[in-house]
């Protein structure tokens, strides 16, 4: 459904205006045409062949039994004019996608209650034999409370049979929070716990784990690795560490038994009292009131590293030494002689002073150097831009209108308001029809500073040949990478 479904009405409650836009469906703000209340009705891009409703409705029917505290209650749903539709609670603050943009690195007081409440509700739906598939920051809603609501439960795999969507997407979810047999089409309740370990991933480093085209996170999904937290966020508890991995592990027999578990694991690490990684462990101060009577340090005397056989035979060696040196009696050299002597000695300290400067003058101009040099060849680390460009074309892309505009930095966002850029983004679909194919051919080339530019080839469906889309990524004084520019080459008009 377009933005003209605005008023119109489906079932008992008429559309008053969009909420969302989706890869699987558009998410409308619908009031009761009798109680005027006011819950979020998900229109579903599909059109149901008659032997399909009936398969749309028992999987609705099973989503509606799900009633949590932290997950959104389906409320009604039904099918007209073949267009599937679901009516939900209406989560008025938004998700926490919306509420923690990307790139940003929460506090684990922040995000620990989120992992709380999501793990819950999975470990509800779970014991009640149903997967979410689909567990993402976008699907995490924020209630009247700020409350987090789970949504999406089965949408997927309501739609997966009906909808008409490229290769890439046949596979339900999203790619970079996806489990490896998922992937392969074996979903199984782990899968959702590795989905939520993307996730904390993502909230403790700032990044997801895998990043790069579909099949490159396609490819290290099946076979790669995460790289460690600690190359991350160096002020984390080893504990945390190996919790976060093994909610990663490619095998979902060596997850943890249930998310529940992961959740309770992920808490008791980080009120572990190891030392973070990468960092020498505390040194605990004792007040200097207390030291005298609960000293935190043992002190020892030191202690002879010569046993006392060899230091007596030190002594008497010094002994022997000192008899056979006979010294001359002052008496006996001149005292011009002495002067000059003492004058000589003098010059020399200076001397050695002089030399010791020079020296450490020289080693400093020099270290100085090589670091200005090493900056100056030193090229900007692509690893973040290259999965917030990604993340840009895939929201275009599948026309996530709001997760794209999300990923926009300031100089864009002073100058082009939300709505603004989902009018143009809508006007282009129309114009030149959905994005069916997009190509990076050149990628993270430095252009000014910490600014790194992208080049991507598009296809669209209304367009007969490919077109240019250049972006600029700037990074910010936090590090994180936004999308500051991003300009077109497609001088095609077949709209008119």
């Amino acid at each position: 459904m377009a933005d003209s479904s605005i008023g119109q009405r489906l079932g008992n409650y008429r559309l008053i205006k969009l909420l969302g836009h989706g890869g699987f469906a558009d998410v409308y703000l619908g009031e009761h045409i009798y109680l005027k209340t006011q819950a979020a009705i998900k229109v579903l891009h599909t059109q149901l062949q008659p032997e399909d409703i009936e398969k749309f409705r028992s999987e609705a029917l099973t989503i509606a039994h799900l009633i949590h505290p932290h997950i959104i209650r389906v409320l009604d749903f039904d099918v007209e004019n073949a267009a599937p539709f679901l009516v939900m609670d209406y989560a008025p603050n938004d998700t926490l996608r919306h509420r923690h943009p990307r790139g940003t690195r929460l506090p684990s007081a922040v995000f620990l209650p989120y992992v709380k409440q999501v793990a819950s509700a999975l470990q509800y739906a779970h014991d009640q034999k149903l997967i979410h598939r689909d567990v993402k920051p976008e699907n995490m809603l924020l209630g009247r409370n700020n409350e987090v609501l789970l949504s999406d439960f089965g949408i997927a795999l309501v739609s997966q049979n009906s909808l008409s969507q490229s290769t890439e997407d046949l596979v339900i979810g999203t790619m970079s929070y996806m489990s490896p047999e998922q992937i392969q089409g074996k979903p199984r309740p782990a899968s959702d716990q590795y989905a939520l370990g993307v996730v904390v991933y993502e909230w403790i480093s700032g990044m997801k784990p895998f990043n790069g085209s579909y099949m490159e996170i396609v490819t290290q999904h099946l076979s790669a690795p995460p790289p460690p937290l600690d190359e991350r966020a160096l002020e984390l508890p080893h504990a945390v560490q190996q919790v976060v991995l093994k909610a990663l592990a490619k095998d979902p027999h060596q997850r943890y038994k249930c998310v529940q578990d992961f959740a309770n694991a992920l808490e008791q690490a980080f009120q572990s009292k190891g030392p973070a990684v990468g960092m020498p462990p505390p040194v605990a101060v004792t007040p200097q009131a207390n030291r005298t009577k609960q000293p935190v340090f043992t002190v020892y005397p030191p202690v002879d590293t010569v046993p006392p056989q060899q230091a007596n035979q030190a002594k008497r060696l010094a002994n022997t030494v000192e008899a056979y040196n006979f010294p001359i009696a002052p008496s006996a050299i001149p005292k011009s002689a002495r002067k000059l002597g003492h004058g000589l000695r003098r010059g020399l300290k200076v001397l050695a002073i002089l030399v010791v400067l020079c020296g450490l003058l020289v080693c400093g101009l020099g270290y100085a150097a090589f670091h200005y040099f090493s900056a100056q060849n030193t090229p900007v680390s692509t690893a973040g831009a290259s999965a917030m460009a990604s993340d840009f074309m895939q929201a275009v892309s599948n026309r996530n209108y709001d997760q794209a505009y999300n990923d926009l930095g300031p100089p864009v966002t002073r100058d082009t308001t939300r709505d603004q850029f989902k009018n143009q983004a809508q006007s282009e679909d129309s114009c030149y029809g959905p994005v069916t194919h997009y190509t990076v051919i050149n990628a993270g080339t430095p252009s000014n500073g910490n600014t790194l530019s992208y080049r991507y080839t598009i296809t669209r469906e209304k367009l007969s040949r490919p077109y240019q889309l250049d972006l600029t990524l700037q990074q910010g004084s936090s590090g994180n990478w936004q999308v500051t520019d991003y300009n077109s080459n497609v001088g095609q008009t077949p709209c008119g």
